[in-house]
């Protein structure tokens, strides 16, 4: 039976390697297209970021306080542009039809000069230049407020710096460089390998299954000495081989992009992104890899051996290719994380355990409940797949 399956295989092979097609999506496309989107994403991520480094916001001010101090304090700034307006609602309009990023008005209920202003800020969270001039504002009004009790301590004999703050408040960023490249890499790392896995899945396997009796050259194999049983296996094994070999050449297209051109992603973080996986890492990861791609291979072969041409197959693997999609971002954004028995659900448990191996910062249990899932989900689809093999209405379906 394995001499069987290993020539069936040795033929699949043969065959995708001389497919131009499968070549390309394969070997050239990982290893050229990552570091060529790398390179993109990094150069305009590094331009966005200078540029709104290096721009000059517009505030819109409606000074209702009549507060001499505090109108001479605005109209000494540097870090932003004034603009003023006579009423709320004219300054409201004005920054609705963008003329400004920050609206600030001011009032005075009560107080001396400089002292019991109350200040609103409206501003357009949605808005990022928004939101960075907010900061600016901020930013001003902190400097003006300790200059206003500064000067009034002054005239009460007493000195600001001589006086102990109710308060000291200091933030060190203890990221190093190696957690900050961690951190990236379990980002995307996981969700491009999985993608490719799927991929390489999708394009082989249904061009050997429902390609095959869409041409009609499926009757040869099914009338020749090899049983259905191992025609599955070395369809299975062919196309489990094709998808291992994109997500690994995946990985290392998206570690070359992000190392050597991926610069601009990781420019605005305090430690410098270093990108390096030790060796146990990487051999944790294929350990997490290999069931998750029995699956989708598996899953591939099912639905191709049911449709009845290639077209109707990619039909069928788009919403599993949407799910996968979506688990991804889902796993890639942070916004979720899987804890104890939810690593028994396949596929998405994998991303998890992907993320936690690279971060290093995996769990023994996770990794066990993630094997056992993938391991018997795998092991009923490959039964599966062999089953609806040998039967003929489903098979020769019209």
């Amino acid at each position: 039976m394995l001499k069987n399956v290993r020539l069936l295989f040795a033929k699949e092979m043969l065959g995708a390697v001389r497919d131009r097609r499968t070549l390309f999506l394969t070997v050239f496309f990982p290893l050229i297209f990552y570091p060529m989107v790398m390179s993109v994403m990094s150069h305009f991520t590094e331009s966005e970021r200078v540029r709104l480094e290096t721009l000059v916001p517009v505030v819109l001010v409606v000074d209702e306080a009549g507060d001499h101090v505090f109108s001479e304090h605005l109209g000494q700034v540097k870090e932003f542009y004034v603009s003023e307006y006579e009423t709320v609602e004219e300054g409201r309009a004005a920054l609705h039809e963008e003329a400004g990023q920050v609206l600030l008005t001011a009032t005075k209920p009560s107080g001396g000069e400089g002292l019991g202003l109350s200040i609103t800020l409206y501003y357009d969270q949605s808005n990022q230049m928004s939101v960075l001039a907010a900061g600016s504002v901020r930013r001003f009004l902190e400097g003006y407020l300790e200059i206003v009790v500064r000067d009034k301590l002054e005239a009460l004999g007493m000195n600001y710096d001589e006086l102990s703050p109710p308060l000291s408040v200091k933030a060190v960023d203890v990221a190093t460089g190696e957690s900050v490249g961690r951190l990236l890499l379990s980002r995307l790392l996981p969700y491009f390998m999985v993608l490719a896995i799927l991929a390489g899945a999708m394009g082989l396997g249904a061009e050997i299954t429902a390609g095959e009796k869409e041409r009609s050259t499926i009757a040869t194999l099914l009338v020749s000495q090899l049983s259905r049983t191992e025609i599955v296996l070395g369809k299975f094994l062919t196309v489990l081989t094709i998808s291992l070999v994109s997500s690994l050449l995946s990985a290392i297209g998206l570690l070359i992009g992000i190392r050597y051109f991926g610069g601009g992603l990781t420019a605005g973080m305090s430690s410098g992104a270093v990108l390096s996986l030790s060796a146990a890492s990487f051999g944790w990861m294929l350990v997490v890899l290999v069931p998750l791609a029995v699956i989708l291979a598996a899953l591939v072969i099912i639905i191709g051996s049911y449709a009845r041409s290639q077209k109707e197959a990619s039909t069928y693997l788009l919403p599993i290719y949407m799910v996968i999609v979506l688990v991804g971002m889902v796993s890639m954004t942070g916004g979720a994380a899987f804890r104890g028995a939810e690593f028994l659900i396949p596929v998405a448990n994998a991303l998890y355990a992907l993320q936690s191996i690279i971060v290093g910062d995996v769990a023994f249990a996770d990794l066990l409940y993630t094997l056992i899932a993938n391991v018997a989900c795998g092991a009923i689809l490959i039964a599966l797949a062999v089953r609806l093999f040998k039967r003929e209405a489903v098979l020769f379906r019209s």
